[in-house]
């Protein structure tokens, strides 16, 4: 989909740090060269001393249960890039904790006392690391001066980050920016006459103002949209879901206006308000009532605990008889097919439907109460709570006064005290709209192309693997196990980057209809919402591509989409500690091979099952196996929900809503491990030692694994993950995945009374 947000469908890796390499070949700074230099030689004289104490003690055992098994003489790996693998590895380690059982401890405890959380984020973990290191490469192309080469879509994604990046024309704008936009939009109720006000009741209407929010992709009450169909996955069709909302989740609002992060969001909302010049009287009552309304839409949607069965969730009803099953008092002043067909003839859109078009319904239970909502509150607090909800969003993109007000509710909501540096969320916010372009000067700077072609080796290793643990698997028929097996076959793969974003002008062609100007930051924000609302409507028509991904070449992350039957791994992933061509294959098997795997896993999780080879929404699996393959997920429900989390108190985590994930995790290890062991197999002997590390490869293995997952994180960032979280946090993706290998407990002679081992594991796959 190009340019939009996958709204269904896909899921993602959730990598939240990582450290960086620059690896295009033949790219150096001289400062580089230099320091490139002065580290080997050090590293060199580091080995010398490392090699020489590993021979002093190698009758010394390491700290587990068991004989790791581990040679501390013979075959090492002397290369400076060894040195680094073995220095990152080791400097993470917390050797005074047993493996077998903590062995997340063991892994990141020394991590996570040398890296506190940086006060402008809520966690930090490898991936976080990654990701800024990603983030600084960005920053570095983007202010780069200008080549004459560079594709105009390249030009202008630098001038949307110069127009971003300028803090000081920003605050001396004020808050004019915004007065065209609220005039369009009927005015902001709550601010009277004064700066964007000029509401008046007699001018309202429902339909009008909720097609003006969409034009700007703001839903703040019907989330519409097109995407592939899931029943027929070649073609795309219109879906009616319910919306989000200002807080990140459902779960904030169910213990209503008394809670303390309700009421910091009340005060955001007053603040902004104020800061507009509204009358302090008035903001206190107006706001407080907005926030009531968002309580009591928040309360009828449907939880997320029932959303995982995409059987139920897919409802298609013409569009005619939307009027029917939900139906709209006249005083609502609102009308489906109206509002669905105007959406869809947008300017720029310009997709005519019939009154038979066929609408999916995603919510049914929130659309039959939504108007019921509605009618307990006046029209005013009906245009306030909508004009908020821009608002809100909006306001990131004015002066610093504002960012203030906002970094003060994230105080309550994530912990954080501080903003992001400035350049870092400029830089992502041009990824987000230019990710392509952007993500041509990131390979052209810092990608190794050779990584593409081994990332596949591994993919098709982690397949073999796969299919080997289905042909296993003890609680499905020869039919579905058939099925399953050609199913992994069909998935497709995508690595690095697309490559026509390294032809100038096929590039250009891709970002034809957009602009940035590099000195009005507001308008391009605006441009930019109003271009992303017609790309994600208007290939309704269209036979879908799938041979298209528009993910950002610079994304720290990997998904599976469930209706292209697709895995991804762009080039910001193919970074260590997950990847990297000069370290051992333990270690890129127990990173990205992992990673590889949890993508393959979900196309058979609880949800991913639920679609075929092509993409297609349909039950292929019989009644009795799918109650088998409940009857086995129960088992990690049980597990994962008994896991505790310290940094929220004790909370326990939710084993539903994270099941996915977790079946995604155990399946992933399973299966890199088995491709590793393979690997090694084929090439009859393992791998030279790392100098100073007294650890087998499959150790090794296990320890990569954990480390990805290092990470420190507040109170109010667990609290947010346990609320509305699909992934476990990173402790419990550790422990609870190893826990079930038999593999790990073998490798590491963990015994079978310890915490790491127990006698019950869960198996999928």
């Amino acid at each position: 989909m190009q340019n939009g947000k996958q709204t269904n469908g896909e899921t993602k890796l959730d990598v939240q740090d990582v450290e960086l390499s620059f690896k295009k070949k033949g790219f150096r700074t001289n400062l580089e060269k230099i320091l490139i230099l002065f580290s080997v030689v050090a590293l060199v004289v580091c080995v010398v001393f490392i090699v020489l104490y590993v021979n002093a003690t190698k009758e010394e055992k390491l700290i587990t249960s068991g004989d790791t098994g581990a040679s501390t003489s013979g075959n090492i790996c002397l290369t400076p890039e060894c040195s680094i693998a073995a220095s990152r590895l080791l400097n993470s380690l917390d050797t005074t904790a047993n493996p077998c059982e903590n062995f997340y401890e063991f892994a990141c405890g020394t991590w996570a006392k040398k890296n506190v959380i940086p006060e402008d984020v809520s966690s930090y973990s490898m991936f976080s690391v990654v990701r800024e290191d990603v983030e600084v490469i960005m920053k570095i192309v983007l202010e780069a001066p200008v080549k004459a080469d560079d594709p105009l879509s390249v030009t202008h994604a630098r001038d949307l980050y110069r127009s971003c990046i300028n803090q000081t024309y920003i605050d001396s704008r004020g808050i004019a920016p915004t007065f065209g936009l609220l005039k369009e939009l009927g005015g902001w109720p709550v601010l009277g006459d004064k700066n964007g006000g000029s509401w008046n009741e007699s001018d309202y209407d429902l339909t009008t103002l909720l097609l003006n929010l969409m034009k700007y992709n703001n839903k703040p009450l019907i989330n519409l949209y097109v995407y592939t169909d899931s029943k027929n996955s070649t073609t795309r069709i219109i879906y009616l879901d319910q919306p989000d909302f200002g807080m990140p989740g459902r779960k904030y609002y169910l213990n209503g206006l008394n809670d303390p992060m309700v009421q910091a969001y009340k005060e955001l909302a007053q603040s902004v308000a104020k800061a507009f010049e509204a009358d302090s009287g008035t903001v206190e009552r107006d706001m407080e009532d907005v926030v009531k309304l968002e309580i009591d839409l928040a309360n009828i949607t449907m939880k997320d605990e029932d959303r995982r069965d995409n059987f139920l969730l897919y409802n298609p009803i013409h569009m005619n008889k939307l009027k029917d099953n939900y139906t709209v008092p006249a005083e609502a002043m609102f009308d489906w097919d109206v509002f669905i067909t105007r959406v869809m003839n947008i300017e720029g859109v310009d997709v005519s439907l019939s009154p038979d078009e066929t609408i999916i319904v995603r919510a049914i239970p929130y659309f039959s109460k939504m108007f019921d909502v509605l009618g307990k509150y006046p029209k005013r607090t009906i245009a306030n709570y909508l004009i908020w909800r821009i608002m809100k969003n909006r306001i990131n993109n004015l002066g610093q006064n504002f960012q203030e007000l906002v970094t003060e509710y994230n105080k309550a909501i994530y912990g954080t005290s501080t903003p992001r540096a400035r350049w870092r969320t400029c830089a992502s916010y041009v990824n987000t709209y230019y990710g392509l372009s952007l993500g041509r000067l990131f390979v052209k700077e810092a990608f190794d192309e050779e990584a593409k072609k081994e990332t596949l080796d591994m993919i098709h290793n982690l397949r073999a693997a796969f299919g080997e643990l289905v042909d296993e698997n003890s609680w499905m028929d020869d039919t579905t196990r058939g099925l399953a097996k050609e199913k992994a076959k069909y998935i497709q793969e995508k690595i690095g980057y697309q490559d026509f974003i390294l032809n100038a002008t096929a590039l250009d062609e891709y970002y034809e209809n957009y602009t940035a100007k590099a000195d009005t930051y507001f308008e391009n924000v605006l441009s930019n919402l109003q271009r992303s609302t017609i790309d994600s409507l208007r290939y309704l028509r269209f036979e879908v591509d799938k041979n298209d991904w528009g993910t950002a070449p610079a994304t720290v992350n990997a998904y599976y989409n469930s209706v292209l039957n697709r895995i991804m791994f762009p080039a910001g992933i193919l970074q260590p500690p997950f990847f990297s061509r000069t370290q051992t294959k333990s270690m890129n098997y127990g990173g990205i091979g992992v990673v590889i795997g949890h993508e393959i896993t979900h196309g058979f999780d609880d949800r991913g099952r639920q679609y075929d080879k092509d993409g297609n929404l349909k039950q292929w699996w019989t009644d009795a196996v799918i109650q088998k393959f409940k009857n086995q997920t129960q088992c990690l429900v049980n597990q994962y929900g008994d896991f505790s989390v310290p940094e929220a108190d004790g909370m326990k985590m939710n084993g539903i809503n994270t099941l996915g994930e977790n079946i995604a995790d155990n399946g992933g290890l399973k299966e890199s491990f088995r491709a590793y062991r393979r690997w090694v197999e084929s090439r009859g002997r393992e791998e030279a030692q790392l100098p100073g590390v007294q650890y087998t490869h499959d150790q090794i293995f296990f320890i990569n694994f954990a480390q990805v997952w290092c990470g420190n994180m507040r109170k109010e960032d667990a609290i947010n993950r346990i609320r509305t979280g699909v992934h476990s946090p990173g402790r419990f993706r550790v422990i609870g995945t190893l826990q079930n290998s038999a593999d790990f407990s073998r490798a590491f002679n963990c015994p079978a009374t310890s915490y790491m081992n127990p006698p019950t594991k869960c198996s999928v796959w």
